[in-house]
């Protein structure tokens, strides 16, 4: 979504479109707008460079999170999870914590 469009050319809903991208490689976004955007990226090689990037950076965060988490760390997430303090400040001035942990255990799918 170049800036560099001829003047008086609206283009303000081409680079709105950027701001959609990440829906749009999401499959959160209309059909018929994702395939304004990729109609689009064939005539602007700055947009299909950046829809390649994104598309790529979106499939290796999905291969990296596939791995299953390693039972101690669930565990920890959990732990934190249950974990609530709350700091408060007295009329008098002086300031209160309170920490309040649960002891449910939470069991999570796949393990």
């Amino acid at each position: 979504m170049n800036q560099d469009r001829p003047v008086g050319r609206d283009d303000s809903a081409d680079r709105d479109l950027r701001y959609g991208l990440q829906g749009a490689l999401d499959g959160e976004l209309p059909a018929e707008l994702v395939q304004r955007m990729q109609n689009h990226t064939e005539g602007c090689p700055e947009c299909a460079e950046e829809w390649e990037q994104v598309r790529l950076i979106k499939e290796l965060v999905r291969r990296s999170c596939a791995d299953r988490a390693p039972s101690e760390l669930k565990e920890r997430i959990a732990v934190q999870c249950r974990t609530v303090s709350v700091t408060r400040t007295e009329v008098d001035g002086s300031t209160v914590r309170v920490t309040r942990t649960s002891t449910v255990r939470r069991e999570y799918p796949g393990t």
